[in-house]
């Protein structure tokens, strides 16, 4: 065995740090190719928004004016019949009633704001009191007003309420 370095053959080293070197370079241009295209994604999302946004305050001026040149009502009236349909409404009031109470009725009446007319029947006088805790501490209702009430053995009451959309201040 000789002791003397052998010229003919490239080490191998050399080619591994040579395809590192490409594949790494390859790598790089893929990530900055999805890094201009994730750019362009977000540049053009930024102006539908901008579009959207526009759109948007075009129609709420229209709606607006549309209520001032007739009063102050069908506009406005589809707005929140949009916002809050019926059953939006229902399932709202719904998940407000303790176990012994059940809605006997549900008028709803859409105008500047969304008038809402309960009739309940409890089976006892203090679930009926504590759906009425309820609906007034509820973030959704407003104006709670109890109506009348029969208390003999179980509660039938009427109760008005106003329902919050968080559209009311447009």
């Amino acid at each position: 065995m000789s002791l003397a370095r052998d010229f003919s053959t490239r080490p191998q080293r050399r080619r591994q740090g040579l395809v590192l070197l490409v594949l790494s370079l390859l790598a790089l241009g893929l990530a900055a190719q999805q890094a201009l295209s994730a750019r362009e994604a977000r540049t053009s999302a930024e102006a539908r928004l901008r579009r959207a946004r526009e759109d948007a305050a075009l129609l709420r001026d229209r709606l607006s004016k549309l209520d001032s040149d007739r009063g102050g009502g069908i506009g406005r009236q589809a707005l929140l019949a949009r916002v809050a349909p019926p059953p939006r409404v229902l399932a709202d009031v719904v998940a407000l009633l303790p176990e012994d109470v059940r809605l006997d009725g549900l008028d709803l009446s859409y105008g500047r704001r969304i008038e809402v007319g309960l009739k309940v029947v409890a089976r006892r006088a203090a679930a009926y009191d504590e759906f009425l805790e309820r609906l007034t501490a509820s973030t959704r209702f407003a104006s709670v007003r109890p109506g009348t009430e029969a208390r003999k053995g179980e509660v039938r009451a009427d109760v008005r309420a106003q329902y919050v959309t968080g559209e009311e201040g447009s």
